[in-house]
Parts: C-alpha cells; structure tokens; sequence
C-alpha cells in the first residue's frame, strides 16, 4: 500500500469502516511481529505482545490527527512506545528476591529447602501449552476476526455495543463470533 492509500484507509477506518482497519491491520502485521520479536519481557511471550502491537494500531488509529499526513511514522513510534512502556511497567519484577538465594549469604542452604508445593509441574506445563496454542489460533485470526473476539473477550465489549458500532445486525454478530470461535476450536483440534 502507498502513503495515500494509507491515509486514506486511516481516515475510512475513523469513520468506522471495518474493511479500511483490517487493510491497515494486514499492511502493518509484519512490522508488528518484528517489533514483537526484538522484545524479551518476562512474563509475555511473542504473541501477547503481537496482540499488545494490534491494539496499538488501532488506539493509533483512533488518536491519529489526519492533518499531520504522516500515519505510517506515527503508527511505528506508537507501537514501539507500547512495546517499551510494556517492558518499562514490567521492571518491578527485577527486584524480587530469587528463592535460590543463600539464607544467611555465605552457606549454601536457600530457601526452596524449606518449601513444600502441591503443584504439579507437569500440569501446569501441559496449562501452559495449551494457553500457548489458544494464544497463536488467535492471533492468526483475521484481523477483523481478531477484533471481535478481542472486543467482546477481553474488553467486556457486549455483542449489541460491537454490533451497533459495526452498523451489523446483533444476529450476524452471533452467527460471526460462533464461527470464529468454531475456526479456533478447530486449529485447537489440529494439533
């Protein structure tokens, strides 16, 4: 897409076209998970921060002032804030005293020589997994896709609002996200 064409799908998907942000959704994506990729954040994993980049470009999306003319500079700086405002939040975790720590400094006794635990590291790793593969089904997800169920899981969006705001029938919104829904549960099942 040329600087026009991108301008010009920013100012459509202002007005609420949904085609105009999926275009722009499509033409950034690599950039996204490039962006994603460079960044090493305890605690997310690529794709948590893919899904932190798209919601970037479409908060962008809604803030850009189409006088400035510069949407694709503005949109990069946007999502690499984001990415480096999500890894600057994250640093409260640097200080936290470790558990192999020495108990009085010089011997070598540490703390997990006094822990008990009920959990079950297998479990909680097949856990893990399975968040892992829900996370990469969504975010392979259409872009359009990907914001409904982005919307109305993880914002509280309710169908009708979603509905009303895409000038769609709340039925059609139904019969979408069940099929989106059904096109996650079967790359679920592939695996």
């Amino acid at each position: 897409m040329n600087y026009k064409e991108i301008e010009d799908h920013v100012k459509l998907a202002k007005q609420g076209n949904s085609e105009s942000l999926t275009k722009l959704l499509l033409q950034f994506k690599p950039f996204i998970f490039k962006t994603a990729k460079n960044f090493n954040i305890k605690n997310y994993d690529e794709y948590d921060l893919v899904q932190i980049g798209y919601i970037a470009l479409i908060n962008a999306v809604d803030k850009y002032d189409i006088t400035n003319h510069s949407f694709s500079s503005y949109v990069y700086t946007t999502i690499k804030n984001v990415m480096k405002y999500t890894a600057r939040s994250n640093t409260k975790h640097k200080l936290t005293l470790s558990i192999n720590a020495s108990i009085d400094g010089q011997s070598s006794l540490d703390f997990t020589e006094f822990l008990e635990s009920n959990e079950n590291i297998e479990n909680d790793y097949l856990e893990h997994e399975k968040i892992t593969q829900l996370q990469k089904a969504i975010s392979d997800l259409d872009p359009d896709e990907f914001e409904l169920i982005f919307l109305v899981y993880y914002n509280n969006f309710s169908l009708t609002d979603y509905a009303a705001k895409k000038g769609i029938s709340y039925s059609k919104i139904v019969r979408k996200k069940n099929a989106i829904l059904d096109k996650i549960k079967d790359r679920l099942l592939e695996k």
